[in-house]
């Protein structure tokens, strides 16, 4: 686990050096900074293993490291899948050595956007040409026998991946890119693609009403320098869930897709060190953060094609159900159900996520906190809200009280009861694709067993 987790860190960390060497210099504090912490990883690894080279493969649009998907940065991380495309290149190898100016260097070259070649071997020559000794470029895979080249065989040794993606993590892809596009051109006053916003949650829709664990599982992962992102993807896909199961009408679905992608718009506005500090707020930095709904509604209300429920959801996550919370709202406004279930959503997925300045909570306890809290929250459709996503989320990953693991599909009749794909047995042995099977907790055979555990963070 943990060389899966440096392995994670490094793909961020490159991808991050990426985006502020588009903003910076190459020799730039922070872009020198993620560099150094690559280094360091990397050093980690070759002392753990042993090896001189750490290959990091690309095989349609995900991430492969021995023999595994990465799932988290392979959502996040699309701008260096692209660049590998560029490339014909199958995967990056960080070799023993490795020094800050080989990063610079590679992220100087990241930062063109013309990539002057039309091969692998005209790629290799860039690098060599600009200087790069510890970072080799690794043919594109092939799986065909006989048709793997030697350098090929040896980068992808042992490392068998299935053809073909679930669609879900494409969507995933489309929805992280909306509203981290969205923030970058609020950021930086330019015109948001609000269209794009409602084209992908239509595509959303279509996937979620048949397939939320499948989406929900891709989304498990701690991101602190994006994290504002991925709560939004979040923050819409429970809406867009709940919202489904108590039979909303599509329009009003399509509506409260694109209203949570953007709701949070107006954090493109508040400076990284307030937005991503681990310690306590001053008053000034929170009143900074409270400002956040009045920034975002202002941003979009200056764009085309807004809607009311947009601007609705941006200026009113924050109020609660009683009126009070924050921005205060006017006494004859009258809230829209679709802006009170995006609070839950909202509050739901804060409590329940990692953050830089705090722990995850199960449901349980984000339950116990929200009922707790009289006067916060719709009433009735939290209980809706609670009933459908229940103690074990579909996506997460649950150890039964036979020692089992498996992924929630489906919440039961009862909320601590849901049905679970088993992915690996009582041994812990990841079982294949094919040998995965269902139990359903509610059925009679069942009721010996019971969820032990929810395993937060887990991926499968």
């Amino acid at each position: 686990m943990f060389m899966i987790d440096n392995i994670n860190n490094i793909i961020m960390l490159l991808c991050k050096g990426m985006a502020n060497r588009k903003l910076y210099f190459s020799d730039h504090p922070r872009v020198n900074s993620y560099g150094s912490e690559i280094i360091d990883l990397a050093n980690d690894h070759f002392r753990s293993t042993g090896s001189s080279e750490l290959f990091i493969g690309i095989v349609d649009g995900f991430f492969i490291f021995d023999g595994k998907r990465v799932f988290g940065p392979s959502v996040t991380g699309k701008q260096l899948i692209q660049f590998a495309e560029r490339l014909y290149s199958g995967g990056f190898a960080l070799q023993k050595g490795i020094k800050i100016g080989d990063l610079q260097k590679f992220f100087d070259i990241t930062a063109n956007r013309g990539v002057p070649v039309k091969t692998i071997a005209e790629a290799r020559t860039l690098f060599t040409n600009s200087g790069i000794k510890n970072i080799r470029i690794a043919e594109p895979f092939s799986d065909q026998v006989g048709n793997i080249k030697r350098d090929t065989a040896k980068a992808w040794e042992g490392q068998a991946v299935s053809k073909g993606l679930p669609s879900p993590t494409f969507l995933y892809q489309e929805l992280y890119d909306v509203v981290s596009n969205a923030y970058g051109d609020a950021a930086f006053d330019r015109t948001i693609d609000i269209d794009k916003a409602r084209s992908v949650s239509e595509f959303m829709l279509r996937y979620i009403q048949s397939s939320f664990a499948d989406v929900m599982q891709h989304v498990h992962y701690a991101d602190y320098d994006s994290y504002t992102v991925g709560h939004s993807v979040r923050v819409a896909s429970l809406a867009v869930y709940v919202g489904s199961a108590m039979q909303w009408s599509k329009k009003d679905l399509l509506a409260i897709g694109s209203a949570a992608l953007l709701h949070d718009i107006g954090k493109s506005r508040i400076p990284d060190e307030i937005l991503l500090k681990k310690g306590k707020l001053t008053d000034e930095e929170f009143a900074v953060i409270r400002d956040h709904p009045r920034a975002g509604a202002e941003i979009l209300s200056e764009q085309k094609d807004v809607s009311d429920l947009d601007l609705a959801a941006c200026w009113g996550h924050h109020i609660r159900y009683d009126g009070g919370g924050y921005p205060r709202q006017p006494g004859w406004a009258v809230r829209h159900p679709v802006t009170a279930l995006l609070q839950i959503c909202d509050v739901f997925e804060a409590l329940t996520a990692v953050r830089p300045y705090k722990e995850a909570l199960d449901p349980r306890g984000a339950y116990t906190i929200m009922l707790a809290d009289r006067g916060g929250f719709h009433p009735g459709l939290l209980a809706a809200f609670i009933s459908m996503v229940g103690m074990y989320p579909p996506g997460t990953y649950v150890r039964l009280s036979d020692r089992r693991v498996g992924m929630v599909t489906e919440v039961g009749e009862h909320i601590d009861r849901p049905k679970v794909l088993i992915t690996a047995s009582k041994i812990g042995e990841p079982l294949d694709e094919n040998d995965r099977y269902m139990v359903d907790l509610t059925e009679l055979q069942s009721q010996s067993l019971s969820v032990d555990r929810l395993l937060l963070n887990f991926i499968g």
